[in-house]
């Protein structure tokens, strides 16, 4: 029922809860959505039942420059077996960025205290500076991961050179189309080490995002909840799971429990991997006008799941790469059609 005169009508009074809650599940961003339970009473009662949740961490303060390459490989190194979570934010940012994370993590935990129906959580992660991997040579690298209580699957896209280019042509695209095999060069030992680099990076990244979100569903079980992205301000890469996952995750933490309280890693443990590699010097992609020098692409799956031509194909698919842009969709389902591949198998660490 509307309140106040005609002069003075209340238009949100005349709109029925269900229509109102539509409009806040719209807005998503946590931050506005928490300044909206002082609007009023109302509001105060519909907000904690918004059920998709966008929350933005901010940059920590006062960041120094990035380390150089020596410095980025030695820490990559150095770290690895020893503090990875560190290690994923040092990378970027010096030793006071980690302090800020904790602290973000906590008003993570708050802001999530407001909404009890939650169904769809995003997350997204600062920048600190360079974007992953820009000192270890890559202009492009994109990743992303699906999780359950492990890693499922895990797909990265780089390369060394990434520019738009506006000398398309079709028949051009089908002379790159009959000479793709000759160009399909074999990686010589120190661009492999390379890529190496870019896909334990990216792995680090990913699984500090795991452990992430294993402590804050510790904190907060969330039973609504059936879709989780977490994501950084550079777009660069993206952690995922879904309901399925999500149930999967909650039955490995009830026997984990002791464990995930007492672990000093402070990231899930990556498994034994097969990975499966492609690579081509140069991919022009008319659809979206871009060319990529140095194209790789990396598909990588636990070592009791092997990568062949289909589950290629399959794992492509299920990771809806229509929402990760037009060129990292095209490029991912153009590199797919290499024949030529490198096969490694990859200790768990």
């Amino acid at each position: 029922m509307c309140s106040g005169t005609e002069e003075y009508l209340d238009y949100f009074d005349c709109l029925p809860d269900a229509l109102l809650l539509f409009i806040l599940n719209k807005l998503q961003d946590a931050k506005s959505l928490t300044k909206c339970l002082l609007v009023s009473k109302r509001f105060s009662s519909l907000i904690p039942f918004t059920n998709a949740i966008f929350i933005s961490i901010p940059p920590p303060q006062h960041l120094s420059k990035p380390n150089s390459t020596g410095s980025y490989i030695r820490l990559l190194v150095h770290n690895l077996f020893l503090k990875p979570l560190r290690c994923f934010y040092q990378i970027m940012a010096p030793k006071s960025a980690t302090r800020s994370f904790d602290n973000s993590y906590c008003q993570t935990n708050g802001v999530l205290k407001n909404f009890k129906e939650m169904k769809s959580l995003h997350l997204e992660l600062p920048s600190h500076g360079d974007e992953l991997g820009s000192s270890s040579g890559a202009s492009f690298l994109k990743w992303k991961a699906e999780f359950g209580s492990n890693l499922k699957s895990f797909i990265i896209l780089g390369a060394t050179s990434f520019h738009r280019s506006n000398k398309f042509s079709s028949s051009g695209f089908c002379l790159q189309q009959k000479e793709r095999e000759c160009m399909e060069e074999t990686l010589t030992d120190d661009e492999l080490k390379l890529r190496v680099i870019w896909t334990i990076s990216c792995l680090i990244a990913a699984s500090t995002r795991h452990y992430l979100f294993k402590q804050i569903l510790a904190d907060h079980p969330i039973p609504m909840l059936q879709r989780v992205l977490i994501s950084d301000a550079n777009k660069q890469g993206r952690f995922y799971m879904v309901k399925e996952e999500i149930v999967e995750m909650r039955n490995s933490m009830n026997s984990e429990q002791e464990t995930l309280e007492s672990s000093s890693l402070e990231r899930t443990p990556v498994p034994e991997m097969n990975m499966k590699l492609w690579y081509l010097p140069m991919l022009e992609l008319p659809e979206s006008g871009y060319v990529m020098r140095g194209a790789t692409l990396v598909i990588i799956r636990p070592v009791d799941g092997m990568i062949g031509k289909r589950n290629s194909d399959s794992i492509v698919r299920s990771l809806d790469l229509e929402g990760d842009g037009e060129a990292f969709s095209e490029a991912v389902r153009e590199m797919i059609k290499v024949k030529k591949s490198y096969l490694m198998t990859m200790s768990s660490f």
